[in-house]
């Protein structure tokens, strides 16, 4: 199958073309941002080792919402679109949302139009947990949406736009909406990686409401869950690619503390308004439809997240 994975060079997309290149025709698009948080010779340095284990692809290199850059991206006629290209996440958004809004919106139109002019079959859209805003345990995919921060709500906006473009085109969808990934290869602005950071230096941990509940979802679960997602034949609905059991921060920096055998100190520094209250997303859906199973607990995946801190390898 000849499939296109924009955000291919990112955290989550490079885990998926990995998986999905011994067996299929990829073109990878991305455009190499930074996004401020590391080195451009750091980015390649984690390029390099996310890519160790691709097969051959394409790549296209460019933004996201350029039509000349989406008719290369479009040049083999994908079956299957895996859109995952997007700023990474709500502090980033939020600090540039004139930006990071465009990308998430306008690159969003820009490949649903190629999509459709050169007959893809399939599209996945790739949202957020952050569309549902403040919710409790075992949400359900059909639950209201009220994200509380812009990247929340351009990613619902996303999603909108998805559901009107397929419904007066021969093209099907399917949204997927992760929570809290976290694992080897991750850039290190995220709230494990800031975690791992802090311990491994002895440095107070600054947890933002210890008794948040995240539902942590490993790099390869999630990568898996979006390709079992991908390549059913379910179409046209929403998806939660969770472990499917959250934990609060406070248990989750207590558990960094432990696996690094730090001297740091847990400090709540109290609630962040930027952030929802969150919990457990049901993936029943997920499970039935779908036969996604994530494997991996959040023990089991800090370690693993921490030999990786270790070695880079």
């Amino acid at each position: 199958m000849k499939i296109l994975i924009t955000g291919g060079n990112g955290f989550i997309g490079s885990k998926i073309v990995e998986m999905l290149s011994p067996k299929h025709s990829i073109t990878v698009l991305d455009n190499d941002n930074t996004y401020g948080l590391i080195s451009e010779k750091e980015l390649k340095s984690l390029y390099k080792w996310r890519q160790r284990n691709w097969k051959s692809t394409t790549f296209v290199n460019g933004d996201v919402r350029d039509p000349i850059i989406g008719l290369k991206a479009f040049k083999s006629r994908p079956s299957l679109v895996i859109h995952l290209a997007s700023y990474p996440r709500a502090k980033i958004v939020n600090n540039n949302p004139v930006e990071g809004v465009s990308q998430i919106v306008d690159g969003t139109t820009n490949m649903l139009w190629h999509a459709k002019q050169f007959g893809a079959k399939k599209f996945v859209y790739v949202s957020s947990s952050m569309v549902y805003g403040n919710f409790k345990n075992k949400i359900k995919e059909d639950a209201d949406t009220k994200p509380i921060n812009i990247y929340g709500e351009a990613k619902l906006t996303g999603e909108r736009l998805v559901k009107l473009f397929c419904k007066n085109s021969k093209l099907n969808y399917a949204i997927v909406r992760p929570s809290g990934v976290y694992g080897r290869g991750d850039l290190p602005d995220r709230v494990i990686s800031k975690f791992f950071e802090a311990a491994m230096n002895n440095k107070d941990l600054n947890v933002h409401n210890g008794d948040n509940k995240v539902d942590f979802t490993y790099r390869k679960d999630a990568a898996q869950g979006i390709i079992d997602v991908a390549l059913s034949e379910n179409q046209n609905t929403s998806f939660n690619i969770t472990y499917g059991s959250a934990r609060t921060l406070q248990h989750a920096a207590e558990l960094v503390v432990k696996i690094t055998k730090s001297k740091s100190k847990i400090i709540d520094t109290g609630r962040n308004a930027l952030y929802p209250d969150r919990g457990t997303l049901n993936i029943d859906r997920a499970q039935k439809l779908c036969g996604y199973k994530p494997k991996i607990n959040l023990k089991t995946g800090l370690q693993n997240y921490y030999e990786w801190l270790q070695n880079k390898v």
